[in-house]
């Protein structure tokens, strides 16, 4: 009997570690259950994760070859355009404070400019495209370049000429100085002793490249007269300058010119002449030839006058005059013809 309870407690204790052992095993499943459905949640995350990832890729190819395409089309359409060049012709302008040559220059090179605004410099460049000529080749852009250098920095003006490619000069002296009313021929004096014979040497050297260059009489304004008269005026009021510069005119061509910068006066002819005399052949476009063709042309009467020479009647023939001594011819009569018998 002792025994029997003893194998049968032993059966119970056993029974009940064997239940809590499935107890435990069962609440490990459970977790492990909880923990494989978290991992198929992060799984079809990842999976749409990755989806969208390789849909972006794709859009994101798709969009980079169309870019190629794009490009290489461009690319091939570039090739087939003409390429383009840029020759530069360089003018140098000098002239002492407050002359206009700042005025000149960029009101060329900017012509929608406010004069008003504008204040000294020591050096500016401004550029302005002249020319395109147009081939199966190339386009080819004439630029010229203009320094403008102010009063204070005329030595090293003249290194620039010795050491850049100048193909054009433009001298700019005045008539009176800043605000002036009236000529000022103390101002006029202080600008003759800066273009001395001494400097001016230094400018025309042997090495020089220079082709032109222009004395700009400004502010001709402060003259009174008829054009020919105000012409006349300052070109005597600088009449030793242009002596000087008269000296070099075998080694540059040398051109003078009474203007202003103000209102305009000459400052067409100014740049005009740097076209003609710097811009080869070569360089001018169908713009510039038309210019020219235009500008060449006889001055046409005016449309009312070329209509009322249509309208006219036509001139009746006259007559020319008798001499006096001779007496006036009688009257012209018919001559009448016989016939002869036969």
């Amino acid at each position: 009997m002792i025994s029997l309870g003893v194998v049968a407690l032993s059966l119970l204790l056993r029974s009940t570690e064997v239940s809590k052992k499935l107890q435990h095993a069962k609440s490990e499943l459970d977790a492990c259950r909880q923990w494989g459905a978290a991992l198929q949640q992060e799984v079809a995350v990842l999976r749409a994760e990755k989806d969208e990832s390789a849909r972006v890729d794709e859009q994101h190819k798709i969009w980079l070859d169309n870019q190629q395409e794009e490009i290489t089309c461009l690319r091939n359409e570039l090739e087939k355009r003409p390429r383009i060049t840029r020759k530069t012709y360089k003018i140098l302008t000098l002239g002492v404070s407050s002359t206009g040559k700042t005025s000149l220059t960029l009101k060329w090179a900017n012509p929608l400019v406010d004069l008003g605004m504008i204040q000294g410099t020591k050096v500016e460049r401004y550029e302005r495209t002249v020319s395109q000529v147009v081939t199966k080749e190339c386009t080819t852009e004439h630029v010229f370049e203009i320094g403008d250098w102010g009063g204070e920095r005329i030595v090293d003006a003249q290194k620039a000429l010795i050491v850049d490619e100048i193909h054009g000069m433009l001298i700019v002296v005045d008539l009176g100085g800043k605000d002036a009313k009236v000529v000022d021929p103390a101002r006029i004096q202080d600008q003759l002793l800066e273009f001395q014979p001494q400097a001016l040497q230094y400018f025309f050297g042997p090495a020089t490249s220079c082709k032109t260059v222009v004395l700009f009489i400004n502010k001709s304004d402060l003259l009174s007269g008829t054009p020919s008269e105000v012409e006349a005026q300052a070109k005597s009021l600088y009449g030793k300058l242009i002596n000087d510069l008269g000296k070099y005119a075998s080694q540059v061509h040398v051109q003078v010119l009474v203007g202003s910068a103000t209102s305009g006066h000459s400052t067409h002819h100014l740049f005009a002449h740097f076209v003609e005399k710097i811009l080869p052949k070569s360089g001018y476009d169908n713009r510039l030839l038309q210019q020219i063709k235009v500008e060449a042309l006889p001055a046409q009467p005016s449309p009312l006058s070329a209509i009322a020479s249509l309208t006219a009647p036509l001139p009746q023939p006259v007559p020319p005059p008798l001499p006096r001594s001779a007496p006036p011819p009688p009257p012209r009569v018919p001559t009448l013809v016989k016939a002869w018998p036969s």
